[in-house]
């Protein structure tokens, strides 16, 4: 029997096929987009079990709404949360993970949503959920020494060796990141190791900046604003050590675009002679400025305005260009300030 007869004779939406070319058909519209891979699991059972991996490879957790719920069938009373001992069906699938859950007070959730997302690559979260990653870390080694070589602790044994980019959402502090230094995973690597890419969304309150502790990264970003920085001063305030690291390969300072079309700050001359009045020339000064104190240094509109941080981390994560990416195209196309207006937009005043 072909697999196309186990859909329904009259609402079968494919012509007489070859299953394989059906397969690929459905293989790149689900990837293609959320809302084709959405469809495609409401068609049938096989064709639904293709859709899945790409339905969950990103996930983006923002609501209060229990996390159980996010990742089951759509149900709006989560089976989880009433019986904790349920794992949650779909976690494995979890590639991209954005997560504002805290557990400031009391047990956290995000201590489950890290249990249940073991191949989780690329991870954004609130700076106080890193102490979530410590304690799921060992609660996975501890599982794995008890069950010894079972097969049912294979997805324990390989808990987070998948990630090396995480986003911080909020600001970090030096004492944060102590309860993962030397976390170690089952494969003998230690979890900070493994970090390549990381990305500091915030840094109001704290410059403070991780990078000793990942010897291993290569790809940093840090907000421009928050760093207190003046390109009429000769030098580029950055966390201690940053352009010393061994391994780092680029350096993106972000700048909000919003921020740079509306904020004062910015919209000073500093410079006779050169185009500092408009958004577009300004911004192309702060890049040639920047770049002249480390060629590995960049800097990017980012987000875009009227872009949350949470939708453009999203947009990469389901296949666009990361930040590097853009970062590095603008500077071979020379399209840094492309996008910026020529002059500045009245900002309303009350």
């Amino acid at each position: 029997m072909s697999i196309l007869t186990t859909c329904s004779p009259v609402s079968r939406p494919f012509p007489e096929l070859p299953i394989e070319i059906v397969i690929q058909i459905l293989e790149a519209t689900a990837g293609a987009s959320r809302s084709g891979a959405r469809a495609i699991s409401l068609l049938c059972t096989w064709a639904r079990a293709i859709a899945l991996p790409h339905l969950f490879a990103t996930i983006v957790h923002r609501s209060q709404t229990s996390f159980s719920t996010t990742l089951s069938s759509g149900e709006r009373t989560s089976e989880v949360q009433r019986h904790p001992s349920v794992p949650l069906r779909w976690g494995h699938f979890v590639r991209n993970l954005w997560t504002e859950s805290s557990g400031v007070s009391g047990p956290s959730p995000t201590d489950n949503i890290f249990r249940v997302c073991p191949n989780v690559e690329n991870l954004a979260l609130m700076t106080w959920s890193i102490r979530s990653i410590s304690q799921a870390v060992q609660a996975c080694n501890a599982n794995a020494r008890r069950a010894g070589g079972q097969s049912s602790v294979i997805a324990e044994q390989a808990f987070l060796q998948r990630l090396t980019s995480i986003t911080l959402i909020t600001h970090t502090f030096r004492f944060d990141w102590h309860f993962l230094v030397g976390a170690q995973l089952q494969n003998g690597t230690q979890l900070c190791h493994n970090i390549t890419h990381l990305h500091i969304l915030d840094m109001r309150l704290s410059s403070f900046c991780p990078h000793n502790l990942l010897p291993n990264l290569t790809h940093l970003a840090l907000p421009y604003l928050d760093l207190g920085n003046n390109f009429e001063q000769d030098t580029l305030r950055l966390p201690p050590g940053v352009l010393e690291h061994r391994a780092l390969k680029m350096l993106v300072l972000t700048v909000e675009e919003e921020k740079w079309l509306t904020n004062p700050w910015y919209q000073i001359a500093r410079y006779p002679g050169k185009d500092t009045t408009s958004p577009k020339g300004a911004f192309r000064t702060l890049v040639q400025w920047a770049r002249e104190r480390d060629d590995r240094v960049h800097v990017l509109l980012s987000p875009g305005r009227h872009v949350p941080s949470w939708q453009e981390w999203a947009d990469t994560a389901r296949g666009g260009n990361s930040l590097w990416q853009e970062a590095a195209e603008a500077r071979a196309r020379d399209s840094h300030s492309a996008n910026l207006p020529d002059t500045y937009p009245k900002v309303r005043t009350r």
